[in-house]
Parts: structure tokens; sequence; C-alpha cells
């Protein structure tokens, strides 16, 4: 059977590429109908009708050790990428973030592979391994970034760039419109452990002792926000006490979001979310541990003085970060009784964030994504 004439290969290998890669999946399929979406991906890109060879749950790794666990895996998955790009010859390849795996995806493809390469939402190239810029510079034909101070950061290295706005702030701003935040005598409390075992598994326990404390100080509803990725019984294997909420759900797709709005505070592992709690303007503060070894080399490589993309965005502890052995329940408890109790500290909190949707501005990046690319397939010669 013939390929489709127009088809496009897409990787996302995390919950949030899914997001943003089915977001833009959506409006070029708006904008260039009959198009064959395949590749990697979650829940999000299948519902818009991506053919996934493999979902983002088999291959979710992160940090070095993880990765060499894994390794033969990964060079599997690999494999069959490439194959499989060699197999049907697509028109376009498209990368969304996920830069370990598609930095070498797109090296070994450029071998035999001339059609176009589009890079949507940028490796934090800036932040750390700054030596990978070699290869988007050299294999990478567009570069659509999300943040303002990306596009300076690719053009002095003579790569083409634009700038689409970044993705979530249409997504909020949507949501903002049709939600509104619920009155109770309660205070609400979220956590946020994040949506890889690893990372899981390391912080909950953690988290659960600081939800703990809060539990014992105040009048309050405590959620743990689930990732859909995982069974909810997985969940209750660490939280045992049914006062505790959890979270979970894959058939509403604005349940975390409704949370966030709903809630006081959120305690959130670093990450996108910590840019969804800020364009929803619920006070927050941040939370990692990385495993030894992968902490020991990270910190060796990254360049930047925050982690919390909004501290990066603003080049100030707008947000307090909680590191290794600093997330600890008692630093998580007194930033968190801090928020909760100082209303002129988590008024500043607010107005930081207000200053972040300034600087983002309110351009709706899938759709401005979608039409610089919808450009490139007209142009392209189909197969």
């Amino acid at each position: 059977m013939k390929e489709p004439s127009k088809n496009i290969f897409i990787i996302a290998g995390e919950s949030s590429g899914d997001m943003h890669g089915s977001g833009l999946v959506k409006e070029l399929s708006v904008l260039s109908p009959g198009i064959f979406f395949s590749g990697i991906g979650g829940p999000t890109m299948k519902k818009e009708g991506v053919d996934l060879l493999y979902d983002i749950k088999e291959v979710n790794f992160i940090g070095f050790s993880s990765v060499l666990r894994n390794i033969k895996k990964i060079k599997s998955i690999l494999d069959t990428c490439v194959n499989e790009v060699r197999r049907i010859d697509p028109q376009m390849v498209i990368l969304v973030d996920y830069p370990g795996f598609n930095l070498k995806f797109i090296t070994r493809i450029r071998n035999f592979y001339k059609g176009k390469i589009i890079y949507y939402i940028s490796p934090q190239l800036w932040a750390w391994h700054k030596s990978r810029i070699n290869i988007i510079k050299k294999f990478v034909d567009l570069m659509i970034v999300v943040f303002p101070f990306e596009v300076d950061f690719y053009k002095k290295e003579d790569i083409k760039t634009s700038y689409a706005g970044h993705p979530l702030v249409s997504r909020i701003n949507k949501f903002l419109e049709n939600n509104f935040k619920s009155e109770t005598d309660k205070v609400r409390i979220s956590f946020m452990p994040g949506s890889r075992k690893d990372e899981i598994e390391r912080m909950l326990p953690v988290l659960i002792k600081a939800a703990d404390k809060f539990a014992g100080e105040f009048e309050c509803d405590i959620s743990f926000i689930c990732s859909s990725n995982y069974d909810i019984s997985y969940y209750k294997k660490f939280i045992k006490s049914k006062k505790y909420i959890l979270i979970h759900s894959s058939a509403d797709s604005e349940i975390n979001y409704k949370t966030i709005l709903n809630s006081d505070l959120v305690i959130t592992k670093s990450g996108t979310s910590t840019m969804e709690c800020a364009l929803i303007g619920t006070p927050f503060c941040v939370v990692y541990k990385a495993g030894r070894l992968n902490y020991l080399i990270g910190k060796r490589l990254i360049k930047v003085k925050f982690i919390a993309m909004v501290n990066i965005l603003l080049d100030k502890y707008a947000v307090k970060e909680f590191l290794q052995k600093d997330m600890t329940p008692d630093n998580i408890f007194t930033e968190g009784k801090k928020i909760l109790s100082d209303k002129s500290y988590a008024k500043e909190m607010k107005d930081n964030f207000k200053e972040l949707k300034e600087i983002l501005t309110d351009q709706d990046a899938s759709k401005n994504a979608a039409a610089l690319i919808s450009k490139l397939i007209a142009k392209s010669p189909t197969n």
C-alpha cells in the first residue's frame, strides 16, 4: 500500500511534549489537511490521530543512571525510528524537546534523509550541554522556540529561529476564561510529584511527610496530583492515608489545572508544572531531588542560577527552590506556611507571575508554529 503523499514523523518523549505536540498536530491538520502523522507520543497525540510506534511511557527515561540501565532498550527504539523514517521517507520530521533521544535520532537520519527537520520547543542548551548546539546547527532546518531570549541565543549561532509564543499561555488563558476558583473555608494544598517513576519514588515519600505537617497545623484539604501514566494503585502504595485526595484522571484533560486553580498553595517538582502554576496564578514552591550520580554530573554541566523556568525568565527567586538535601519536609512546610499566612508575601509572588505573562506575551504558540510549518510543507515536494 502506498504511503500518503503528505506524512510527518514526530517525536515527543515526555508528558509535556505530548501535550504540546498534540496542539501542534491539531493546528497542522487544520492548515494542511490530509497529513498522516506517526512517531512517538502519548495519549493526547494519539487522540489527535498520531500513529504511535511507541508511547512515552516506553521511552521516558530521566538521568544518566536511568539511561545507562536502559541503554539496550533505548538503542532498539532509536533503531526502529530510524528505520521507519527510511521506510516512509516523510515530508518532514518534527522534534518536540526530548534532546537526549532526538539529537541522536537526527544525527542518524541525516545520513540518508533529505526532507526538512524542524525542532519545536528547544532543548535547554542555554542551561547545559551547550556543545550540542553544533548538532542543531548542522542538521536542523528551523528552530521554533517558546521563550523570547532563545531567539538571540540561536541567531548568534546563525541558526534559523522563530519565536512562536509559549503553548501554555493560550491553553491556560482559555482554561481561565471558563473556570473560576471555588470558595471554601478550608485551606487547600496540592502536591505534584512528577510523571516519571524515578522522580516519584525519590520525592513522594518526602512530600507525604510534608503533607502530614500541613495536616497537623492547618484545617486543610490536601491533594496529590497523580500522573495518569500509572494506575491509581501505584500511588496508593505510597499514599496510605485516607485523608489525602488522589487526583487521577485520563478522562478530564483539565483536572490538573482545576486542582491548581482551586489550591491556595502548590508544592511541585521542577518542570512544566512550575509554568502551569505561575500562569494560573497559584503560589507555589519548587522541589527536586535527583539520584546522587545524576546530581553530581548535572552540577558540573548546568550553567544557570535557577532550576525553575519562572525564576530563569524573571532572573530572580520569584519562587523558592528546594533541591537535593534542601528538599526536606521542614523546609517545604516553613515556606508553605509563609505563603499561606503572609498575604503580602503571596501577593508579591502573584505580581511576579503577572510580569512573567507580560514577558511571554499572549501569542498562540500552536497556531503560530503550525503556520510556520505549513508554509514549509507547501514549499516541499511530496513523496
